[in-house]
């Protein structure tokens, strides 16, 4: 389920970027693995800069202030099935998600308008949604937020063409972010005869 969230801030974080710029195929969301082949598709020249990339850190720990034992064990009434009569019983739980944002480009003023476009997008909460593809069918809201100080490593990666790539790397954390699991619980209907007669409690005394 945590790709939902990488896909949904990259998704949006390149809508508005094309949007602002016209630039297209910017953003890209890679792993720790990947960060090793994007660095072997730099040296062979294969890729067009800018680019931002988007690394998920790879722990996910249990955020245990909004953590809710009966959300957790047990769950809480989230949806109705009117076709199969079923209740659906949502348990969350609660994780911290992280990135590193990291903006590559081969001049300085690539990076710092990609840059400025960042901090002025997330440095406010910025909130999205993502459809859970599960037995609910609804919809999410969480929060993006700049986590810390942006920093620059300009040259740290060797480039053949223009000798070095200029490098921004800004975290960010989520906030909402949950782990969901859904329970179904059918409702029996109960269908109540009319024509049962009522009995007087009281004797006849006659």
């Amino acid at each position: 389920m945590i790709y939902l969230y990488d896909t949904a801030i990259a998704k949006n974080l390149s809508d508005s970027i094309r949007a602002s710029s016209g630039m297209t195929d910017v953003v890209k969301v890679i792993d720790k693995a990947g960060m090793i082949q994007l660095i072997a598709q730099i040296k062979e020249d294969q890729i067009n800069f800018p680019l931002i990339c988007l690394t998920r850190h790879s722990d996910t720990p249990l955020d245990t202030d909004r953590a809710n034992f009966t959300r957790i064990h047990k769950g809480v009434a989230a949806s109705y099935d009117p076709d199969t009569h079923n209740i659906y019983y949502e348990k969350s739980i609660p994780i911290k998600l992280e990135y590193d944002l990291t903006i590559l480009g081969t001049t300085v003023a690539d990076v710092d308008e990609l840059l400025r476009e960042v901090m002025f997008k997330y440095t406010n909460m910025y909130f999205l949604d993502i459809d859970l593809p599960y037995e609910a069918k609804r919809k999410m809201r969480f929060g993006v937020v700049i986590s810390g100080d942006a920093t620059r490593n300009s040259g740290s990666f060797e480039y053949l063409s223009s000798g070095a790539l200029y490098e921004a790397v800004i975290p960010l954390r989520c906030e909402g972010a949950v782990l969901v699991h859904y329970t179904p619980k059918h409702i029996e209907r109960m269908i109540l005869d009319n024509n049962v007669g009522i009995e007087d409690p009281k004797p006849n005394l006659k």
